[in-house]
């Protein structure tokens, strides 16, 4: 029955087979989609074609409805009941009430951090927090949205909470795309680009000195302080205007 079946299947069929790595096609759609969405790539609001996908990387419909699902769950992504998916969208009214529930949970599990903390933990800490300031040096806003990420993921899994470390991710996830708007679309100049990613290097190796100290009190302020300097960075964003360089002269004079 099975070299009958083989027989039928048509030369694409067959190329697909043998090509496709097995078990990945879920993780493969979840990756593409995600980075996407984070470097906005696909705009809030757009919709996500699952035909398209399925296409894309050669899998059924299965994995690419997995995926999407994985990417609702972290906030990424709106199912909507017979009309797909759609990219979830970045409201200016969530905004306040988002960086609220980001201080909040940044706080807890940094604090928690330090009184869990592994050695281990704290050298990995470290390698990211270097690498991270090698991404800063280079002026690569992708790469430091993902190294910062990793960097603030790492504490939160050792916050010794499963259930606060994985809400804490979500929160980093929603947030990034507020980063890539702010650093990669309205980047710094000069002077000012030089010392805002001084200080989000000199915070982040004072945060890892403190989890090592096992400092619960200087944790908690720097997290806090944290995510006071990425707000400040983002209201700089929407508050930016070129509107005031502009010469507009009376028709009539």
């Amino acid at each position: 029955m099975i070299g009958k079946e083989q027989q039928h299947l048509s030369a694409s069929e067959k190329k697909s087979r043998v090509g496709r790595p097995k078990g990945t096609g879920t993780q493969r759609v979840y990756d593409r989609v995600r980075d996407s969405i984070l470097k906005l790539k696909l705009a809030p609001g757009a919709d996500v074609n699952e035909a398209s996908l399925e296409e894309e990387f050669g899998v059924s419909r299965t994995p690419v409805r997995e995926a999407l699902i994985r990417l609702a769950s972290e906030g990424l992504i709106t199912l909507l009941p017979n009309q797909g998916a759609r990219v979830s969208s970045i409201e200016l009214s969530d905004i306040s009430q988002m960086f609220e529930m980001l201080e909040l949970t940044q706080r807890a599990v940094t604090r928690w951090c330090a009184a869990r903390r592994g050695n281990a933990d704290v050298t990995e800490m470290r390698w990211l927090s270097a690498s991270f300031t090698a991404s800063t040096r280079a002026l690569d806003p992708s790469s430091m949205g993902e190294i910062n990420r990793s960097f603030h993921s790492k504490i939160a899994a050792c916050c010794g909470n499963t259930f606060l470390a994985q809400v804490y991710d979500a929160q980093l996830m929603s947030s990034q795309r507020l980063a890539h708007l702010a650093f990669a679309d309205a980047p710094l100049d000069g002077e000012d680009q030089e010392e805002y990613y001084a200080e989000l290097v000199r915070q982040h190796e004072a945060m890892v000195d403190a989890i090592e100290a096992r400092d619960g009190n200087a944790a908690d302020r720097l997290a806090s302080d944290h995510v006071e300097l990425f707000r400040s960075r983002v209201h700089r964003y929407i508050d930016r205007s070129l509107a005031g360089e502009i010469t507009l002269n009376d028709p009539h004079s």
